[in-house]
């Protein structure tokens, strides 16, 4: 089975992790991957930041015009005839594309290609557009969700007589073997804080919060995504709030997983119904998260995967951060039923199954036999 794996920029970058563990996975049992990004992803992913030996590797036009959907699907079917000599662009068994500015060129590629497409569903706001698209393509999209909350919005959105598929496949991420009580995590506490930056509001109320406990531990460093730090205005707010001086903003923090899984504490602020594997990740590693309240997010669970707050008051932010950030005995008990649960619900295995799964019902291929483990 041979598979194109398109993802947008946004994806290409934040998630090259999930997708490079996706892709060995899935070259694990025996599918060939072939991973398309964006032009101006190419040098990195080819440097080994964004692909890995388990995927080949090709890029394509993201150009924001309507128009030249079909050129730059073509000049990707193109690209792929060349990639290797011993195949040809029907031998694509299905794209799955990752990252809602990829939908257009994904759905013409596999048109082009006679290859049936599945949709990553990743956040709630894309929900709309997908329903659309599984009410009006013939044959339709197969829709991919990594959330149960998702996975319900879209079959009330399809409705019951429906030909569209809804498909859960869960994102997983590698948990050590055993949980360790007093990580060492150094004498210096941090905050990692995480998000798009769309939310002003939310980033300002916990940035807010924040403050507050810096003052009392003036030890306590932060640290924040650059692009969202700038989009929400923190560093400004920062400044005016006193503790500019131990704010460190990170290009590409969530791509960075060797250094945000060294902090204490993982901020989310936003609640706009995302999915990011870096939550995974810091669950794995036994960082305590505390987030905004986001029903449309149901791995956010309170008092089993994180603590979760209003997101727009600074009040409650600064008195669970409080509370959490020098590693309490409630602090520990969170952090192992956060890692517990990904390590019993959220393993790779578990993700890369529900992929193949769904590419051999597509193919038309027998149920697949799975190797152990």
């Amino acid at each position: 089975m041979k598979a194109l794996v398109i993802s947008d920029t946004m994806f290409a970058s934040r998630e090259r992790t999930m997708l490079s563990r996706l892709c060995i996975g899935l070259a694990d049992e025996g599918v060939r991957v072939i991973r398309a990004v964006p032009e101006q992803d190419g040098v990195r992913a080819s440097e080994g930041q964004g692909t890995d030996v388990a995927s080949g590797l090709v890029t394509y036009s993201d150009l924001k015009v309507p128009f030249t959907v079909g050129l730059r699907a073509q000049r990707l079917i193109d690209t792929l005839a060349g990639h290797d000599t011993d195949d040809v662009p029907g031998d694509v068994d299905v794209v799955h594309v990752f990252g809602g500015s990829a939908w257009d060129i994904g759905l013409e590629t596999g048109r082009r290609l006679g290859a049936p497409v599945v949709l990553e569903v990743w956040r709630h706001g894309l929900v709309a557009r997908a329903v659309g698209l599984g009410n009006k393509l013939t044959p339709p999209p197969t829709l991919m969700t990594p959330d149960e909350a998702l996975a319900r919005s879209l079959r009330a959105g399809l409705g019951a007589g429906t030909v569209t598929t809804t498909r859960l496949a869960p994102w997983g991420v590698y948990a050590p073997a055993t949980f360790e009580d007093s990580p060492d995590r150094g004498p210096t506490p941090s905050i990692m804080m995480v998000g798009s930056g769309y939310d002003a509001r939310a980033f300002a109320a916990a940035m807010t919060g924040i403050a507050g406990v810096m003052r009392d531990r003036p030890n306590l460093l932060v640290f924040a995504d650059a692009h969202a730090a700038h989009r929400a205005g923190i560093w400004r707010l920062a400044s005016t709030l006193g503790v500019v001086d131990r704010l460190s903003l990170i290009q590409d923090l969530e791509a960075r997983r060797d250094l945000l899984v060294s902090g204490d504490v993982l901020v989310q602020p936003e609640a706009l119904g995302e999915q990011r594997s870096v939550i995974l990740e810091a669950m794995a590693s036994g960082m305590i998260l505390i987030a905004a309240r986001d029903p449309t997010v149901a791995l956010l669970q309170d008092g089993v995967t994180a603590r979760l707050v209003d997101r727009v008051d600074s009040a409650a932010w600064s008195s669970t951060i409080a509370a959490y950030i020098d590693r309490s005995p409630e602090g520990h008990l969170l952090a192992r039923s956060a890692y517990e649960y990904v390590r019993e619900r959220r393993r790779v295995s578990g993700h890369v199954r529900a992929v193949l799964e769904a590419y051999a019902s597509l193919a038309g291929r027998p149920p697949l036999t799975f190797k152990a483990g």
